[in-house]
């Protein structure tokens, strides 16, 4: 499946200010009216403008999202995954000193598979004395563990800075709405 490179600049313009994962499904939706695989066109979509290998969505759920109908748990977890690697699909055409800061740029992401492998849990003062005495399948879940909690401690991080970005917009509309009455 061939993509739109217009249309992946944008959706990558309009997660880089604020839209959701369902915002950017429903961009690409109306993109490809009575597009019989739609699900397969916002895959491709997605793994060419975020690097996203395989979103789990299907047809149904594409159709969901487009009636406007959200899909909270599909946010929650591609959101981390875009801003992970972002600085490989978010890399500047021109080195531009101008270029605007957005909300993802305090952001920190890191891929769980890394997580694992940087995660040292017998460091801790608390395991250090007894690691050593733990069979190797309660070290690894151990280290899954400590992963997975930074990796939700991420994510919880990532949907705050978007939940505050989407407030900011929200505000700037209501204020743009008053003023124009």
């Amino acid at each position: 499946m061939r993509t739109n490179p217009l249309l992946v600049n944008e959706l990558r313009a309009l997660f880089k200010s604020g839209a959701t994962p369902s915002a950017l499904i429903r961009c690409i939706v109306e993109r490809h009216p009575g597009e019989p695989a739609i699900d397969r066109v916002v895959r491709a979509y997605f793994r060419e403008a975020f690097l996203v290998p395989m979103l789990q969505i299907g047809p149904e759920q594409v159709a969901q999202i487009a009636q406007g109908i959200g899909l909270p748990s599909l946010n929650g977890s591609v959101v981390h995954r875009m801003v992970a690697t972002r600085s490989e699909w978010d890399k500047p055409a021109v080195q531009d000193e101008t270029q605007q800061t957005c909300w993802l740029d305090s952001l920190a992401a890191t891929d769980e598979a890394e997580l694992i492998r940087k995660t040292d849990p017998k460091a801790l003062p608390e395991l250090a004395s007894s690691w050593e005495q733990l069979s190797e399948e309660g070290k690894r879940y151990i280290t899954r563990v400590f992963a997975n909690a930074q990796s939700l401690s991420e994510r919880a991080t990532v949907l705050a800075a978007l939940a505050e970005q989407l407030q900011q917009r929200l505000l700037a509309s209501e204020s743009m709405e008053a003023h124009n009455r």
